[in-house]
């Protein structure tokens, strides 16, 4: 037979392996789907083949108030809430019934009229859409497993004649391919560990179950609307998208021995029954051989296929 290349190929492998076309698999479809899900979800928390390390990208958003028109309002001045007393500064205005603002201080409330500072102008606020700045974390989904790091918010790309690696690459490069360049690059280290001490990356928490990157800083001065966020994070493979996890030999082996346990948990309700025929079904044995398999198979991915710890933050 053909290699598995779905999760019904790969449901029918296993069914083989315990002797489906020559027995009976006393064993449900829901049943069946139930430890798929199980042997999956194990294979992609623990299994090093089960993710990918990637990189993800998030544009930072602003709340967006949506009102009558957006209009009347000057750009950068200060806006109050009658109801709520909060405040905020007009980043700009999308549409012409929207404006995005940062700075903001208290938490507006829908229906109440916002003032303008400079213009005067007054306008009811419908509706409220916080945005990363005011959340404090970012969004991501249930493929992400895992963040390691935040990348540095640091400008490397524009350096100017005053900065130290400037000064350094113009009155040493020259001179490296006569010399060693273990000077170079040991001067280059602990520029960077000079520059990680200083400026050292924000911290960040996340846990997979709530799917929000929280960055401990001050959102309103350390970064600006529409600016990318770069996290270096770990995804889960999914396996409608690369079929070829369904022929994992990890996962097959997995599988069939929760399928057996299901098979022999199924009968052992009948144990002791005898069948025509004088044939007594034993589920009771078939379920302690196949937890036997599963603690063996769980054993060797902690000692052969699991990730180090302390990879990933989540």
């Amino acid at each position: 037979m053909a290699n598995p290349t779905s999760r019904s190929t790969l449901q029918e492998y296993c069914l083989r392996r315990l002797g489906k076309g020559v027995i009976d698999i006393n064993v449900s479809t829901d049943q069946i789907d139930d430890r798929t899900d199980e042997a999956i979800q194990y294979f992609q928390d623990y299994h090093f083949d089960g993710v990918e390390r990637t990189y993800l990208k998030h544009k930072v958003t602003a709340t967006t108030l949506t009102v009558s028109d957006s209009s009347v309002f000057t750009l950068k001045e200060k806006i109050t809430g009658g109801t709520s007393g909060a405040t905020a500064f007009i980043h700009d205005a999308p549409t012409s019934s929207t404006i995005r603002v940062k700075n903001e201080l208290g938490d507006f409330q829908a229906n109440e009229t916002l003032t303008g500072a400079v213009s005067s102008a007054t306008q009811t606020l419908t509706s409220i859409s916080a945005g990363d700045i005011k959340n404090g974390y970012v969004t991501t989904n249930d493929a992400v497993m895992g963040v390691v790091r935040v990348f540095p918010f640091a400008d490397r790309a524009n350096i100017d004649m005053f900065d130290t690696r400037y000064q350094l690459r113009l009155n040493e490069i020259f001179d490296l391919a006569n010399a060693s360049v273990l000077y170079y690059n040991m001067v280059q280290r602990h520029l960077s560990l000079i520059e990680e001490t200083l400026t050292s990356n924000p911290p960040l928490r996340f846990n997979r179950h709530t799917d929000r990157i929280y960055i401990d800083m001050d959102w309103d001065a350390d970064i600006n609307v529409d600016e990318y966020l770069i996290f270096e994070a770990y995804r889960i493979l999914d396996p409608s998208t690369y079929s070829d996890v369904y022929n994992d030999l990890f996962l097959k082996k997995y599988l069939t021995a929760l399928i057996k346990l299901q098979w022999g948990n199924n009968l052992s309700k009948f144990s002791g029954v005898q069948m025509p025929g004088g044939v007594t079904l034993d589920g009771v044995r078939i379920m302690q051989e196949a937890t036997e398999e599963i603690n063996k198979i769980e054993e060797e991915m902690s000692l052969r296929y699991e990730l180090p710890v302390n990879m990933m933050v989540g």
